[in-house]
């Protein structure tokens, strides 16, 4: 019986700090999710103000943005190691897609705006500030979608803006890639676009929206953990004529990158 004791209280023990960490993640979820819907609706209000003041003026609009990023990082545990250096110049920034936190972790010198799906752009909250801060949206069923989108990036970058697409075009877990979709890469070739090729790797792959996964149970579990880990790479920026290359270059750089990053975090992980 002496024996059985020691061994009930460090069961009742591990029990207490198991149920205490439940709860501690229920009220992380609990403050977080809400927390960030409401913030989203507040700055969405705010670059509705702002847009009657100052109009289409992106380059201003991207300083609510960044204010919003940071606040976002801080509610949602949200934390980014960088690897590489940014250009001097505006760019169209070429990442992996691993799930919807993707799009606050690109660190931009610049002022940016995102290309994304037309489907998204409905979205309530999110796709009504998306609409605000200028993302170009592509209707991939419309024939003259891609002359639309070469016009419309030519017009941000002359304005001063990088661009932010995901060109797999949907998630992925990874390691691995997706192949590219090859439009932007073409619309780059034509229109002597700069490209910059970006690498980024979670802590954790099950973070990945993938499959038939619901938004908020998937959010709701992974925002209860404390902190939310990526690394962040930035490759060379490739100019060129030829749409292929462009892809192939971007496409290789960035498999061996995210590769070396999820060494990364594995190697952290054993020691």
């Amino acid at each position: 019986m002496k024996e059985l004791c020691p061994y009930l209280r460090r069961t009742e023990a591990t029990l207490k700090a198991s149920l205490l960490k439940m709860l501690l993640r229920f009220i992380r979820s609990l403050i977080r999710i809400p927390g960030f819907l409401l913030m989203s609706l507040v700055y969405v209000l705010i670059l509705i103000f702002l847009r009657l003041i100052w109009g289409k003026d992106l380059n201003r609009m991207h300083g609510v943005l960044l204010h919003f990023i940071r606040n976002v990082y801080r509610l949602m545990g949200i934390r980014v190691e960088v690897q590489g250096e940014l250009p001097d110049e505006p760019s169209i920034y070429m990442g992996n897609h691993r799930s919807y936190v993707d799009a606050v972790l690109v660190p931009a010198k610049h002022p940016v705006v995102f290309v994304a799906r037309s489907e998204s752009k409905s979205w309530p909250i999110i796709g009504w500030g998306a609409t605000l801060l200028g993302t170009i949206w592509v209707n991939r069923k419309d024939p003259s979608s891609r002359k639309n989108t070469r016009e419309e990036v030519k017009s941000r970058l002359r304005d001063g803006l990088g661009i932010v697409i995901f060109p797999e075009g949907t998630t992925h877990t990874g390691p691995d890639l997706l192949e590219y979709r090859p439009g932007m890469f073409y619309i780059s070739a034509e229109g002597g676009f700069p490209i910059t090729p970006i690498a980024l790797e979670y802590k954790d792959p099950d973070i990945a929206w993938v499959g038939q996964s619901k938004f908020i149970p998937h959010a709701w579990k992974h925002f209860s953990k404390r902190h939310i880990d990526i690394k962040v790479s930035i490759g060379k920026t490739l100019k060129g004529s030829d749409g292929g290359e462009l892809l192939k270059e971007a496409h290789d750089w960035t498999a061996k990158e995210v590769l070396k990053l999820r060494k990364e975090w594995d190697s952290q992980a054993s020691q």
